[in-house]
């Protein structure tokens, strides 16, 4: 069967510098399945080769690996294709419609609807789909990815949940956190469950605290937009960081399966104690890098957090106690993604040879 990767905001950051170069390397390292086929979707008016072209251009700044040989790219860019349209306009989706049964030739394929556009367009682009009979399923299996942030609040996520519902069913639905894709953030498990030594000092009565930091060098650059409605907490903390947070607090699943893994990250959410009154002032720290205010499409005199600190504690056996920082920041002096484990120190220390900190740092 084929595959159909059809990406709505296609001309957009996150599909330039994150899901084409990943597409790419899945192509490079014969993992992507024979006879798929990526077709972008975005008001901007281009041609199939023009969007070739610029995705080119993108994935060579972007990948990991080296920069894309001309083979591999001209098998990579045989299956990309463009159709130009508005998200609003019914006749633009139409349109899409038409070029997905042209492309696929009215065979049977498996389709991925992805969704990286701004987060106020995830409606009316699910809206669209069920109206044009694009989430049946009867020429294949339809999915729908959704990147965050997913809502603002509780009750946006779930009005959005309710609207992904009356389209699609609920296995049909990937909310995506890209960060979990990550080969690091993906061993932290096997790290945690695979291995014997770990296991046993992984809980309050040897761990002293953890520090989980998620830096960027990059500006906020063409995300002005979007990332001054949003700002650190809403672009980093309630999805990534979190999910880090989860993966290095949680119990181990019963088995290693989506549902039994997602049962178990939801149990550590639900021991960290909601903030009230003044514990959010107390508790965390927020800043702005010098420049925001002059990035395109940044608000005058905008108040919007671009780093961000908070200490958390998780109320449970495991980790009664024990506190969590997170941080996050744009412009920040490097980039990088640490989790730090500091472990308490044992009674005596035998080895400080008068160094105040080398104790501390020999505990991580």
């Amino acid at each position: 069967m084929a595959h159909t990767i059809v990406i709505f905001g296609a001309s957009g950051d996150l599909t330039s510098r994150k899901l084409v170069p990943a597409l790419y390397n899945l192509l490079r390292a014969g993992s992507l399945p024979p006879q798929t086929r990526i077709v972008g979707f975005s008001r901007t008016p281009l041609s199939d080769d023009e969007w070739r072209a610029s995705l080119r251009e993108s994935t060579t700044r972007h990948v990991e690996g080296g920069p894309p040989d001309d083979d591999t790219w001209r098998r990579f860019a045989a299956g990309i294709h463009y159709q130009p349209g508005d998200i609003g306009r019914v006749a633009d989706l139409e349109a899409l419609r038409e070029r997905l049964t042209t492309l696929e030739e009215g065979e049977a394929a498996s389709r991925v609807y992805y969704l990286a556009t701004a987060p106020q367009f995830y409606e009316p682009v699910v809206a669209g789909l069920g109206a044009l009979g694009m989430a049946d399923e009867s020429a294949g299996p339809r999915r729908v990815v959704v990147e965050k942030p997913f809502g603002t609040d509780l009750e946006t996520a779930r009005a959005l949940n309710t609207h992904l519902h009356g389209v699609f069913h609920e296995r049909q639905i990937f909310r995506i956190d890209h960060y979990l894709g990550k080969e690091s953030v993906q061993n932290i498990l096997a790290l945690r469950f695979a291995n014997t030594i770990f296991e046993p000092v992984w809980n309050r009565l040897y761990i002293d605290h953890v520090q989980i930091t998620v830096a960027e060098e990059v500006r906020v650059g063409r995300r002005g937009g979007y990332y001054d409605t949003a700002g650190v907490l809403r672009d980093m903390f309630q999805n990534h960081l979190l999910q880090l947070l989860m993966v290095t607090a949680m119990e181990a699943p019963a088995r290693f399966e989506a549902t039994a893994v997602r049962n178990e990250k939801v149990k550590v959410l639900e021991a960290i104690p909601a903030f009230r009154g003044d514990d959010v002032a107390n508790a965390g720290i927020a800043g702005q890098y010098r420049g925001y205010l002059a990035e395109p499409d940044v608000a005058p005199g905008s108040q919007t957090a671009t780093f961000g600190a908070i200490r958390l504690e998780i109320d449970n056996w495991r980790w009664q106690g024990v506190p969590f920082y997170l941080r996050s920041g744009k412009a920040m002096s490097c980039r990088t993604t640490q989790i730090v484990i500091g472990f308490r120190q044992p009674p005596l220390e035998l080895f400080n040879a008068g160094r105040r900190t080398f104790h501390r740092e020999a505990n991580r």
